[in-house]
């Protein structure tokens, strides 16, 4: 028997091309024509302004975080002072002056003893000739007492001597005391910076006590003293029925009954 003999006995395997040296000898040549930038030595002057940024960075970040912290703490004084401003510039746009006329005055002042006190108007006009005198319409003047007791004088008109600090009322002056009393007179003379009212005119008091009629009277708000120049008329109350008056009482007429001197 014979063996089968290949059909092609002079036919040469395939040969097998390596492509991993190619690639090696592509990255070597791309390598030589590449060219290496090497890294240089930085210079004295270099260094040393590296340095000086690193030093100023060590105190600059801190106090960066320092003023951060400073205005997050202080930020609602800073808000509460920005809403002032806008409600005083909200004031300010209802108050017309025209010619030494202004509509909504507010004072404000300081007794002998720092004590506050506040006069309103609905209308100010200030006198050419004097400009200390003003001229007030409706004024209203809120005093603070000693050991934080309060008093409140109103009437029609008014003269207010700003650098003296005096308060001349007239036509139907009400002057109510927050202990209950009332007193009414056509007139009132207010020393804001002593404390001290007086109206040499008929007036008419009602309080705790009882109501009162004199021809005059002084009232110190140091001291809680009053004084009435008769002749006049006192009715006191009885002491189980010593109450406050709820609604302020009826100003009486100047023809009141005097039935005795004080």
């Amino acid at each position: 028997m014979t063996e089968n003999q290949p059909d092609h006995p002079n036919t040469k395997a395939p040969q097998v091309e390596r492509t991993d040296f190619q690639a090696k000898q592509k990255y070597l040549k791309q390598r030589a024509n590449t060219t290496i930038t090497r890294r240089q030595v930085p210079k004295e002057e270099d260094i040393l302004r590296r340095k000086q940024i690193i030093k100023w960075t060590k105190w600059v970040l801190p106090i960066l975080a320092l003023l951060l912290l400073g205005s997050i703490a202080i930020w609602p004084e800073i808000d509460r002072i920005i809403n002032t401003n806008k409600e005083v510039v909200k004031q300010l746009s209802r108050i017309k002056v025209e010619s030494g006329t202004m509509v909504g005055a507010t004072f404000h002042g300081l007794d002998s003893s720092d004590r506050p006190y506040t006069i309103t108007s609905s209308k100010v006009i200030q006198n050419s000739s004097n400009s200390d005198m003003i001229r007030l319409t409706d004024p209203k003047a809120d005093i603070l007492l000693q050991g934080g007791s309060w008093l409140m004088v109103t009437a029609n008109n008014g003269i207010y001597m700003q650098h003296e600090q005096d308060l001349n009322l007239y036509d139907h002056v009400v002057l109510y005391r927050d202990d209950g009393l009332f007193m009414y007179s056509d007139i009132a003379d207010v020393a804001l910076k002593d404390s001290v009212v007086t109206a040499n005119d008929w007036i008419h008091a009602e309080g705790p006590f009882g109501q009162l009629d004199a021809q005059a009277y002084f009232l110190d708000m140091h001291t809680n003293i009053a004084q009435f120049k008769g002749p006049g008329r006192m009715i006191l109350n009885d002491d189980n029925d010593n109450k406050k008056p709820s609604s302020p009482p009826s100003q009486p007429s100047k023809t009141s009954e005097q039935s005795h001197e004080h």
